[in-house]
């Protein structure tokens, strides 16, 4: 994910950082303790594309209606090249550990969820086998990073009983589809129930193509290197780093690249 390229107002942060005295260990290095504390929302999902002549990675931003948003923190001992205190160049480096909090959206089939999901309800021979279908391929698809057993319960039931509108409360309940429902995902599965669907159901059925992001944990690997740069009262520091972790096979990474001037205040 990341995060809206033409908003100023979203990608100006403010975010503060704890550190300690400098302990100079030898003449040109040292170490200093760092507690760093980020928000952030990202609204622009990062997706695989065909590569072009403009865009030979195939890597690209797009608004996919979907938005993951924030929390972390990071504790880590950073060591550095260069003399101690903000007077000074240096350049240096530190590993420890973070807590995280996040949650959203986001579309694990690379903006092609709505296709996918159209074919995969076509498949099905009766109109049961289609929401089971449905169901089956999304639980498979679109990333259960929460473990949520009563969603999973949900997804490899559909047809059964009153489940699909159970679905749809529970999405609704839980913020799950928040600014993630185009209107023609929704028109295409009122025209395909024909009529044999509930507008909650509709609604659950229209969710599908679009994936929770939900997790927390205070174990998560964290690191962070930076450059700075003395500029008379104040210091320009480049950063580069955050917290990683694993969790039900996924991989959560929340590196940023930052530019910024501050001033330390001691207290």
């Amino acid at each position: 994910m990341a995060e809206e390229s033409n908003s100023v107002a979203r990608n100006t942060k403010f975010n503060y950082d704890l550190k300690t005295k400098d302990w100079q260990l030898g003449e040109y290095w040292g170490f200093f303790v760092l507690n760093r504390n980020v928000s952030f929302l990202n609204t622009r999902q990062i997706i695989t594309v065909t590569p072009t002549a403009e865009n030979q990675n195939g890597k690209e931003n797009i608004d996919l209606q979907t938005v993951v948003k924030g929390t972390y923190s990071m504790l880590l001992p950073v060591f550095y090249l260069g003399k101690g205190g903000n007077e000074n160049f240096r350049i240096g480096f530190g590993f420890g550990v973070g807590t995280v909090n996040l949650q959203g959206t986001a579309d694990f089939n690379d903006g092609i969820g709505l296709f996918t999901n159209a074919v995969v309800f076509n498949s099905g021979a009766t109109f049961a086998n289609k929401i089971d279908n449905l169901g089956r391929y999304s639980l498979l698809t679109t990333g259960n990073i929460d473990g949520d057993p009563y969603k999973a319960y949900l997804l490899s039931n559909l047809s059964t009983g009153n489940n699909l509108e159970l679905l749809g409360a529970y999405s609704l309940l839980t913020g799950v589809s928040s600014g993630s429902i185009e209107p023609i995902s929704y028109l295409i599965f009122a025209a395909a129930s024909n009529g044999r669907l509930n507008p909650l159901e509709i609604y659950a059925l229209s969710t599908l193509s679009k994936g929770k992001v939900n997790s927390r944990t205070n174990y998560a690997k964290s690191y962070y290197l930076f450059y700075e740069l003395p500029l008379g009262p104040v210091t320009w520091r480049v950063g580069f780093g955050g917290p990683f972790y694993t969790q039900n096979q996924y991989t959560i990474d929340l590196t940023s690249f930052e530019m910024s001037l501050y001033t330390p205040i001691e207290i």
